[in-house]
């Protein structure tokens, strides 16, 4: 076990014994403010082990967040913590969500690919800020010309005349011998 408080005494200019605020805080930033302070301390590693030993549960000891680590700070799972306490997310944890998102964007254009190029293929490629390769762009290009077919056709169809014959109380629509019902005066 480390004898830290010892080691601490004994080492001059340590940034947590000058300043020891931004390595308790409840701010993500200010504690990676702090981790990166921990960068060149020479007792990095015996403050580290001491807080794993003691199973402290906050602050940042040896570089590490430990509140972090609490939160599962780096995974997609911290990140979805952030956001349910109406956190920003710490640049650990929107890395880690980026990351699962273009992972699963990838997976799921590799599907599309295997379904010969799609234009949800078309999509991800642009989501993933590529180009798209060409079957996808086939795909696209092919849904938008039948698109364009359609919208001409329906610009084409002929427009049904209404038929009233002249007869203000048949309802528009109606079936053949439907009359409306004359209204109470």
């Amino acid at each position: 076990m480390t004898d830290l408080p010892r080691l601490a005494a004994n080492t001059p200019g340590l940034p947590c014994r000058n300043d020891p605020a931004p390595f308790f805080s409840t701010r993500a930033t200010d504690r990676q403010y702090a981790a990166g302070l921990c960068g060149p301390c020479p007792i990095r590693l015996q403050c580290a082990s001491y807080a794993l030993d003691n199973d402290e549960r906050a602050g940042v000891w040896g570089g590490i967040d430990l509140t972090a680590r609490v939160l599962g700070c780096g995974t997609v799972g911290g990140f979805r913590k952030h956001r349910r306490r109406g956190e920003e997310p710490c640049a650990p944890c929107l890395h880690a969500h980026e990351a699962s998102v273009t992972a699963d964007r990838l997976r799921r254009l590799g599907v599309e690919h295997g379904l010969g190029g799609t234009t949800r293929g078309y999509w991800l490629h642009w989501r993933l800020g590529e180009e798209a390769c060409r079957p996808c762009k086939t795909a696209q290009a092919r849904k938008s010309a039948d698109r364009r077919a359609q919208a001409r056709a329906r610009a084409e169809r002929p427009r049904v005349a209404s038929v009233t014959s002249g007869a203000a109380d048949v309802p528009r629509g109606a079936p053949e011998g439907v009359y409306a019902l004359a209204a109470a005066a």
